[in-house]
């Protein structure tokens, strides 16, 4: 019986054995996956320059080469114009600065005139010199084409006026004696009253002579009769050449 016992309990135990095995294989083949076929052919990833091909991929690089280029624009790259290389014909040869083009003539030799030819008589006078060829040569300078008028001659220029700056006085004065022809203009200040003329013109700003100035003091009150024009009130007189 003991025996028969024993014999039992060995098969038992190898039996445990042998299932427990049977157990642990099969979850270990459900728990380590097996590779995809398609997965194993996936190529793996990797870096390549991209070239001028028709393919998509590389159409799809080179748009975004255009587009997010940091470089400037004005280095030599494949998207400008100083990319490629120049024609012969500009290509500067050694010892060359500028391109050889051909002449371009916008005179002919033969418009041209022939100044000095022409046989003259040499001048006696340097008078003559300068009048030759030169009879007016500033003419036109200046000119706006209108009518001048003729500037009569005049001794000098007396203009009256108001404390407030009106004119009230302005005559050539063509007969006076004036003792010189060249003098500064000057200034007087007249009072007039009911009566004519308050004493002489004040002599404010005068001509660089005296015999000027005098002369036109007595001209204003005795000749020119300033006091019988004006009514009474406080004016300047300007007088100039």
């Amino acid at each position: 019986m003991s025996a028969t016992a024993n014999t039992r309990r060995v098969l038992s135990a190898i039996l445990v054995i042998v299932l427990a095995g049977a157990g642990w294989w099969l979850w270990s083949e459900r728990m380590t996956a097996k590779p995809d076929a398609t997965a194993a052919r996936r190529p793996e990833p990797f870096v390549q320059i991209a070239n001028s091909g028709g393919t998509g991929v590389n159409r799809v690089l080179q748009e975004r080469a255009e587009f997010f280029d940091p470089s400037p624009m004005f280095l030599p790259t494949a998207r400008n114009a100083g990319h490629d290389a120049l024609p012969s014909r500009l290509v500067a040869q050694p010892g060359q600065i500028f391109a050889d083009f051909a002449a371009k003539w916008n005179v002919a030799e033969a418009n041209l005139p022939s100044y000095g030819a022409d046989v003259v008589a040499a001048a006696e006078g340097l008078v003559d010199v300068m009048a030759r060829a030169n009879e007016a040569p500033f003419a036109g300078f200046g000119e706006s084409g209108g009518a001048t008028r003729r500037v009569e001659a005049r001794a000098a220029f007396i203009e009256v006026k108001s404390m407030r700056g009106s004119s009230l006085i302005s005559q050539a004065l063509a007969g006076a004696a004036v003792p010189r022809e060249d003098f500064a203009p000057l200034e007087f200040l007249a009072t007039i009253s009911a009566a004519g003329l308050t004493g002489e013109p004040l002599l404010v700003s005068g001509s660089g002579a005296d015999e000027v100035d005098n002369f036109f003091r007595d001209y204003l009150a005795r000749t020119f009769r300033l006091g019988e024009r004006l009514a009474p009130g406080v004016y300047r007189i300007v007088i100039g050449p």
